[in-house]
């Protein structure tokens, strides 16, 4: 019993922590300042291939680990490089390199960078980056999707709502709510792609919403603002 209610506080912080959906259609934050100087202990773990992603017949993502501790190769972080030069240094993600869904998308003018990740012990989610002609690098969003493997829906990528455009998401993992006629409010996070930019697609989250959780609530937070409210359990 107390191990059951250890995974479930676990399982209910990752959800409140990652799955703060914004209301309106979010904005990739500021380009992230490059960090080019490598730890002075790096050293390439040789049990592991590098992640090659080919842009086209010239160019290629390359994703390397850099450890920072050569006797801990647990401690890493991610190194992305477009060719041969390192172009960002991602110090939060630990990418899942032999993923279906790890690719890239260009779209007027840009590289859309796209790679799944380890979200144990909810489930996995996919990071977008932006990358410009000058080889800037902008983090845009981290978000759950869905997949027949993965809490069931449209796989990634697909044109999930029918509007030419492609899309990604769905619902993460929600705790048991007590009482059987009730359940957690349990939004989601859908993102398209569309004329080189990654969006929020909110109209696609509130159908999804509404089908999941029988409404959809602009704020599904709780008093303490905590994800999330308790709900009366719809009919299906």
């Amino acid at each position: 019993m107390i191990r059951l209610i250890f995974v479930l506080v676990l399982s209910f912080c990752f959800i409140a922590c990652r799955n703060s959906k914004p209301i309106e259609q979010i904005k990739a934050a500021p380009t992230v300042i490059i960090n080019n100087k490598l730890p002075d202990s790096n050293k390439l773990d040789t049990a592991y291939k590098p992640l090659i992603i080919k842009i086209d017949g010239a160019d290629s993502i390359r994703i390397k680990r850099v450890y920072f501790d050569h006797k801990d190769y647990d401690r890493y972080h991610e190194a992305i490089f477009l060719n041969d030069k390192q172009i960002y240094l991602d110090t939060t993600h630990y990418f899942i390199y032999e993923s279906k869904y790890n690719r890239v998308i260009k779209s007027k003018g840009k590289v859309l960078l796209f790679l799944e990740n380890d979200g144990r012990p909810n489930f996995n989610f996919i990071t977008a980056y932006s990358i410009s002609k000058d080889k800037k690098v902008t983090f845009i969003a981290d978000c759950v999707y869905n997949d027949k493997n993965q809490g069931g829906g449209p796989a990634p990528f697909t044109d999930i709502d029918h509007d030419g455009f492609l899309e990604y998401g769905g619902f993460d993992l929600t705790e048991l709510a007590q009482n059987p006629d009730s359940i957690y409010y349990n939004p989601s996070e859908f993102y398209e792609i569309r004329n080189g930019m990654v969006k929020f697609d909110s109209l696609l989250a509130i159908k999804a919403d509404i089908r999941e959780n029988g409404i959809h609530l602009s704020n599904f937070t709780d008093n303490s603002g905590n994800c999330c409210k308790i709900i009366k359990k719809p009919k299906r």
